[in-house]
C-alpha cells in the first residue's frame, strides 16, 4: 500500500515539476504551448529537434532551467520505476489487483486535476509569480526577437559589380515590401547607419542588411554571404537591489 502512495506521490510532484519549467521557460520568452512541450521533452529525456535544440542551448537561462528538468526527470523516473515495480510485488493476488486499481484510480484522479483549467491558472500564476520574485529570467534572446530561425536573417553582403541593385536609388528597390532593411553601409572608410531612400549603392560596399534571406540574395545577388552571430548575456541571476554624407 505505502508504494502505491509513493507512486502517486511520484507522479505528482513530476507533473508539478514540468509544470514549473514550462512557466520558467515562458518567462525566457518561449510562448506557453513551445515552452510546455519543452519541459515535458527535458524531463523525460525525449530528446529535441535542431531547431528546438538551438532555441534551448543559445540560450544561458534556457540551458540551465533544461538541465535542471533533465537531472529531476532521471531521478524522478527511478523513483516511478521503484515504486510501481514495488506496488507489484506482493504474495497475495487480491492485494495485487487493489494496488493496480489504486494506481489506475489516482493516474486517473491526477490527470483530471491536471487538466482542470483552474488549476492549471493557479499554479501557473503562483509559479510564476515566485520564480519572477527571485530570477531575471524575462531577458529575451536576440535571437528570438528577431526571429531569425524563421527564414530571417542578419547578414553582411559585399555588392558586385553586376548585382541589379547597383547604381540605383534605395527608394527603388522597395526594400519594406520583401522585408528587408539595409542597416548600414560601408564604402571605404566612410561608414553610414540607416542610409536613405535617395542614396544609391556601389560596387564592393559593404552592406549591413536584417530581413527575408531569399529576399537578400534576390535583390542583390552578393557574391559574398556573412551571417552575423548575435551575442548571448541574458542568463538567470538572483536579484539583488543594490545591483557622414555621401
Amino acid at each position: 500500500m505505502a508504494s502505491v502512495f509513493v507512486l502517486l506521490l511520484s507522479i505528482a510532484i513530476s507533473f508539478t515539476v514540468v509544470r514549473v519549467g514550462a512557466v520558467a521557460l515562458e518567462l525566457t520568452g518561449m510562448s506557453w504551448e513551445h515552452a510546455k512541450f519543452e519541459a515535458l521533452s527535458a524531463f523525460t529525456n525525449s530528446g529535441f529537434t535542431t531547431r528546438d535544440s538551438e532555441a534551448i542551448t543559445r540560450h544561458p537561462a534556457r540551458r540551465r532551467i533544461a538541465s535542471i528538468l533533465i537531472v529531476l526527470g532521471n531521478a524522478g523516473l527511478v523513483a516511478v520505476i521503484g515504486s510501481f515495480a514495488s506496488s507489484l510485488v506482493t504474495p497475495q493476488p487480491l492485494e495485487r489487483l487493489v494496488n493496480i486499481g489504486m494506481i489506475i484510480g489516482g493516474i486517473a484522479l491526477l490527470v483530471w486535476v491536471g487538466h482542470a483549467r483552474w488549476v492549471g491558472r493557479r499554479l501557473k500564476r503562483t509559479v510564476k509569480q515566485w520564480l519572477d520574485a527571485r530570477y531575471n529570467l524575462s531577458e529575451w534572446s536576440p535571437h528570438d526577437l528577431l526571429h531569425l530561425d524563421e527564414g530571417f536573417a542578419l547578414t553582411r553582403i559585399v555588392i558586385p559589380a553586376d548585382s541589379p541593385a547597383l547604381g540605383r536609388r534605395l527608394a527603388e528597390l522597395r526594400l519594406k515590401d520583401h522585408l528587408v532593411q539595409i542597416l548600414a553601409v560601408e564604402r571605404g572608410e566612410e561608414f553610414r547607419p540607416i542610409p536613405r531612400g535617395e542614396d544609391r549603392l556601389m560596387a564592393n560596399d559593404s552592406l549591413v542588411v536584417f530581413g527575408r534571406a531569399s529576399a537578400i540574395e534576390h535583390l542583390f545577388e552578393p557574391d559574398e554571404t556573412e551571417v552575423l552571430e548575435v551575442s548571448e548575456t541574458s542568463q538567470p541571476i538572483e536579484r539583488d537591489p543594490l545591483q557622414g554624407e555621401w
